[in-house]
């Protein structure tokens, strides 16, 4: 798999650095053999790395400039894949190929562990099958890895990370996030928005969720068997949703915490509070509208016919020949019991709103 990225227009392999002897034993000169590469990039550019398996690090610099190593690959290229009427300007997107020395394929082909150094505005997109992913001090961050375990910090603009068997770890980041873990679970510490449409969202299959800190004001996490844990002071006006199957959902909120609670909950949940909740009633569902009565029909004229000769005459007094009235089959609509409760509190004055869909596990709401 290969993040989707414009087509390439131009293909420039930049081959600045050759390769530097890491051991004086020669014996072992070509497994420690380290290859780098250098290149002048756009300060805001996006910067391409995917390979097959091996660890990826990506750290953010204060240079305008990619430089790319590992001692793992045969070959690294650059290509330039934006488009652009100045090819002699700075590019604004770069992939970056890997050619490992066993296989000698590129295009996410490769098994080797890489490292790079980008512009700390730059947004990096890297992909693995099998191994971690380390990001920091960048401007926006896409990582993906099948079998590995992900961590991104100081990221200042966006992060969206997936993983299926690993879990995913974010730590003083900013803007707009999107996280997602089948197997493993996923931890946010100290994350702000830059706007006040940077969203939050956050799932997992089997995984736990922990947020510590997390400021944005609209936040969704969604788990099937996890326990949600969230800790920190709410966002005024803030929209909080939760969704979980059959894990627990924790709220820890400091004392003056003031929300709107909108529960759906099994009837064997429950819901613990410290905080003083005042119910309110669920409103009356609305009224059915009556159906209107359809119009009478009209009964339909039996056109006259003279009778002839006595036989005709004798039909008639008979009259008109009709089969058995069957009267109509009525079935009644079946009695479904609902086996959710609703609940609505209100916390204070109700200033931020706090929605809650759990199918199994209990509700706590515990001052910090």
């Amino acid at each position: 798999m290969k993040f989707s990225l414009v087509p390439a227009v131009l293909a420039i392999v930049i081959s600045l650095a050759g390769s530097t002897q890491a051991n004086d034993d020669k014996s072992d000169a070509k497994s420690s053999e380290k290859i780098e590469r250098s290149a002048p990039v756009d300060p805001h550019a996006t910067i391409t790395l995917c390979v097959m398996s091996g660890k990826l690090v990506v750290r953010g610099w204060d240079k305008s400039e990619v430089h790319a190593r590992s001692t793992d690959a045969d070959q690294l290229e650059f290509r330039r894949i934006d488009k652009t009427k100045e090819p002699s300007s700075p590019p604004t997107r770069i992939d970056v190929m890997v050619v490992d020395k066993e296989n000698g394929k590129g295009d996410c082909q490769a098994f080797a562990d890489v490292e790079m150094d980008v512009p700390k505005d730059a947004t990096v997109q890297l992909q693995t099958r099998d191994g971690n992913i380390y990001i920091s001090g960048v401007g926006g961050a896409f990582a993906g890895s099948q079998n590995g375990d992900i961590t991104i910090e100081r990221a200042s603009k966006f992060v969206e990370a997936g993983s299926v068997g690993g879990s995913i770890y974010l730590k003083d980041s900013s803007g707009r996030v999107n996280l997602s873990s089948a197997g493993g679970g996923v931890e946010a510490y100290n994350i702000k928005p830059t706007s006040s449409d940077d969203t939050f969202e956050v799932g997992t299959v089997s995984g736990d969720i922990q947020l510590d800190r997390v400021s944005n004001a609209k936040l969704s996490a969604k788990t099937v068997s996890g326990t949600v844990t969230m800790t920190g002071p709410l966002a005024k006006s803030g929209d909080y949703g939760f969704t979980t199957m059959g894990g627990d959902v924790v709220l820890m909120m400091p004392h003056d915490a003031s929300f709107r609670l909108n529960a759906r909950v099994s009837t064997k949940s429950d819901i613990v509070s410290d905080f003083p909740l005042k119910y309110v009633p669920e409103p009356p569902p609305a009224a059915p509208r009556p159906k209107p009565e359809p119009a009478p029909e009209a009964k339909p004229k039996t056109p006259k016919t003279e009778a002839k000769g006595p036989k005709a005459d004798a039909k008639a007094d008979k009259g008109p020949k009709t089969g058995p009235i069957i009267a109509p089959i009525v079935v009644a609509k079946p009695v479904i019991v609902n086996p959710f409760k609703r609940i609505i509190a209100i916390c204070g004055s109700g200033d931020a709103s706090i929605t809650l869909s759990s199918f199994g596990g209990t509700l706590h709401l515990q001052k910090m």
